[in-house]
């Protein structure tokens, strides 16, 4: 009886301390203990550090934030070797945001104890040595990938097999892409949105995707695509949005959309040298909650928005 109520204390003990070594402190450590960052907290805990030269200074901040849990740190217009990938071992950080940096690369060493980050945003950021995916490798809890403004020329390979599969959204914005491989996102079935905005993107092909794709959100506007396969958007029941803006897109057949646009709430098509033919006529039948694109031709039709036309005006 007595071994049992040992073993009972010891294990209410053991516990106890466990609790008491991951208790997280809240709101914002001391003013001068972040310095030269600043921390507010409201509506959340948000740390921003600015003109930042010196990894050891921001180290600094850490040690002297262990303990605490940040919703946000938004490093910003700082120039850096890397992040210091052991200055994150005592602080929890939920997102993190990279702005007008100039750095050689991101971490220097993959940050295991970023369990937590949920959401990476890179902005404006030059990165020297390019971005290495198997760096994000331990992210395990990363649901939002943002980069804007960088040089990424081909997505493939390394992106599948490295980033984390529980992704739901991923935006590539002016990040100067001109390739997507095969089987790129093919494994990240939980995607919710994928934009690939303002890039150099020729072509697309259907097994960039999953099977299914049960995202509803897909942008590529702002590209050079001139061809939509037939297959493209197929396979796709939970699609909502799709963003074609600004390419060189002349039609879409009823099979790249599973024959069925009607389902979508948004389809946006302005900017493109629309064919208003009996290829596209399918649309007038099939229309979707929000239709966007004017015709280029024929010359009877040239100018007019596809919103304001109907199936008799296409003469088929």
């Amino acid at each position: 009886m007595s071994s049992i109520l040992f073993f009972c204390i010891f294990l209410c003990v053991f516990q106890s301390g466990i609790s008491l070594r991951i208790k997280r402190e809240t709101g914002c450590p001391d003013e001068e203990d972040v310095k030269p960052c600043i921390c507010t907290n409201s509506p959340f805990t948000y740390l921003l550090c600015k003109n930042i030269n010196n990894a050891e200074a921001l180290r600094n901040v850490f040690v002297k934030s262990e303990r605490y849990r940040y919703k946000e740190v938004h490093i910003e217009h700082s120039t850096l070797q890397y992040l210091p990938y052991n200055i994150f071992e005592k602080v929890k950080v939920i997102e993190l945001y990279l702005k007008n940096v100039s750095i050689a690369q991101i971490f220097d060493r993959p940050p295991e104890a970023l369990d937590e980050l949920r959401k990476l945003h890179i902005e404006n950021t030059k990165v020297t040595r390019g971005i290495v995916w198997e760096i994000l490798e331990p992210l395990k809890s990363l649901r939002i990938i943002n980069i804007y403004f960088n040089s990424i020329r081909n997505l493939g390979r390394d992106f599948s097999k490295y980033v984390p599969k529980d992704l739901e959204q991923l935006t590539f914005y002016a990040t100067e892409t001109r390739t997507i491989k095969s089987g790129t996102f093919a494994e990240f079935t939980k995607l919710d949105k994928l934009a690939v905005d303002a890039c150099n993107i020729t072509k697309l092909t259907r097994d960039i995707f999953p099977v299914p794709f049960n995202g509803r959100v897909l942008y590529f506007n702002d590209n050079q695509l001139t061809k939509i396969p037939d297959d493209l958007f197929t396979q796709m029941p939970n699609l909502q949005t799709l963003g074609l803006r600004n390419n060189r897109i002349g039609t879409i057949k009823k099979e790249a959309l599973d024959n069925d646009a009607a389902r979508l709430s948004y389809l946006m098509l302005d900017g493109n040298p629309l064919k208003c033919d009996c290829e596209l006529v399918w649309l007038m039948h099939s229309r979707p909650q929000v239709l966007q694109g004017k015709c280029e031709s024929p010359k009877k039709l040239h100018g007019k928005e596809l919103k304001d036309l109907s199936a008799s005006d296409f003469n088929c």
